[in-house]
């Protein structure tokens, strides 16, 4: 593994992915102030736990899309050498794997090593 990619991989996971769970959590639970997640939290509370555990599927693999599609397009842009170029540490990512949305999956990916949730809902089942 290439610590430049991990690294890179790292903030992908901590910024898209986790960040998001957390957000998600903390609107199940009440925890935000704003009108808008005081509104969205009283709607899910009407749920039932089935229910939310299908809003986090849903959340969970939108999220996951998001990244692979934001990883294949910094892919795609570097292998018809047009537009966008991301670096770490002065290396390119793109030019760091042989296909960066892929990165993300299996057992050994991105998400695995690096997530701080396994799944949106792990602690809560």
């Amino acid at each position: 593994m290439n610590n430049k990619l991990d690294k890179f991989g790292k903030l992908i996971v901590e910024k898209l992915r986790d960040k998001q769970i957390d957000w998600f959590r903390g609107l199940i639970q009440g925890k935000w102030r704003s009108q808008e997640s005081k509104e969205l939290h009283a709607k899910l509370s009407k749920l039932t736990q089935d229910q939310k555990q299908v809003v986090a599927d849903v959340l969970e693999k939108v999220l996951e899309n998001s990244m692979h599609d934001f990883l294949f397009a910094i892919q795609e842009s570097n292998d018809l050498d047009s537009g966008l170029k991301v670096f770490m540490d002065g290396e390119n990512v793109a030019e760091l794997s042989d296909g960066l949305h892929g990165e993300i999956f299996t057992e050994d990916g991105w998400v695995q090593r690096f997530s701080r949730h396994k799944s949106v809902f792990e602690n809560e089942k």
